[in-house]
């Protein structure tokens, strides 16, 4: 049977889970922790914390006490499962265990596969989100006891849910893989600037250290970042081939001109440097002149690279490919 807490008692393990969040964020303490702490705001038998990766569409666990195939479920399937459409795109991102409509419940696969199985009775689902509109990542948390929904916690997680999200946030958050220290080759490093629409303005440094040619005005990537903003809607989300990196780039338009969070991501489909800058210019639709010129290579060289890329693309023409890429957000960088 569940012990209520005091709104006091609650309110004080709030703070704590604020305090571990901080410690993981400033990279002395670890997403368990946080998970740890949350314990005491819900005695849960289960919980994850798992950032989302865009380019892969699938979830990071980056803590997490879940069985395996659970834990497959939410990196994997769980962003198609009606549930899940239900909290990321509704003003409710917390979605409680005996909130979730019949219908719902009746079609989600997580429910019915995953979670009853394990007999949960409670708990709940938060999908995270960053300052700047970002999708950024997931809590989940489940429990084998009859409510843990009361009024103080129910408040309490709807505040929490900005500390989780700087946990998740690969900006923010503690990095998968890479390093603090620069750009580098490091797959998950970050940064974001304030890129003016003046073309004649540097952008301006929000946060941590910009890749060579973001900061400066006139740099193709900067272009980039303006050309894609204007014609897109108020947020996007592109991939970018440029010089040994593959850059994600979230944009966000804002009256002072566009904030473009960078992150360095791993190549998809193990193609190489110059077959990413190959197929972003397919999206363009260049012949392989066009594309010859434009990359300085020979036209027989673009048609090896475009070979290469139907293959480990498994397509059978360019205009397949195209469209892959299409869906990756790929661009090139000028």
């Amino acid at each position: 049977m569940t012990v209520k807490q005091s709104t006091t008692d609650v309110l004080s393990a709030a703070l704590h889970v604020r305090e571990a969040a901080r410690r993981a964020v400033g990279g002395t303490g670890g997403a368990d922790s946080v998970l740890t702490a949350l314990s005491a705001v819900i005695d849960h038998d289960h919980a994850s914390l798992s950032r989302w990766d865009p380019l892969r569409r699938r979830h990071l666990t980056l803590a997490g006490s879940y069985p395996a195939d659970a834990t497959r479920y939410i990196e994997s399937r769980l962003h198609d499962d009606p549930g899940f459409s239900l909290i990321r795109y509704s003003a409710d991102t917390t979605r409680w265990w005996r909130d979730v409509p019949g219908p719902v419940r009746r079609s989600s696969t997580g429910l019915q596969a995953v979670l009853d199985p394990l007999g949960v009775e409670d708990g709940v689902a938060q999908c995270l989100f960053a300052a700047d509109g970002r999708y950024v990542g997931m809590l989940n948390v489940s429990t084998t006891r009859k409510r843990c929904d009361q009024p103080a916690v129910r408040a309490v997680m709807t505040l929490l849910g900005e500390c989780l999200a700087a946990v998740t946030d690969p900006l923010l958050g503690p990095r998968s893989s890479g390093g603090p220290g620069g750009p580098g080759d490091a797959v998950g490093y970050s940064c974001a600037v304030l890129v003016p629409r003046d073309a004649d303005t540097a952008p301006v440094v929000l946060s941590g250290e910009p890749l060579p040619g973001l900061a400066d005005a006139g740099s193709p990537l900067a272009a980039l970042v303006r050309r894609t903003a204007a014609r897109r809607e108020a947020s996007a989300t592109v991939l970018v081939p440029y010089r040994q990196w593959t850059l994600e780039l979230h944009l966000t338009r804002q009256d002072a001109g566009t904030v473009a969070v960078c992150r360095t991501v791993a190549r998809p489909s193990a193609l190489s440097p110059r077959e990413l800058e190959v197929l972003a210019e397919l999206t363009q639709g260049r012949t392989n002149r066009e594309i010859a010129d434009r990359l300085f290579l020979s036209p027989r060289t673009v048609a090896t690279h475009i070979e290469h890329i139907l293959a480990k693309l498994d397509v059978p023409n360019r205009a397949a490919a195209a469209g892959r890429a299409v869906a990756w957000g790929l661009e090139p960088a000028s």
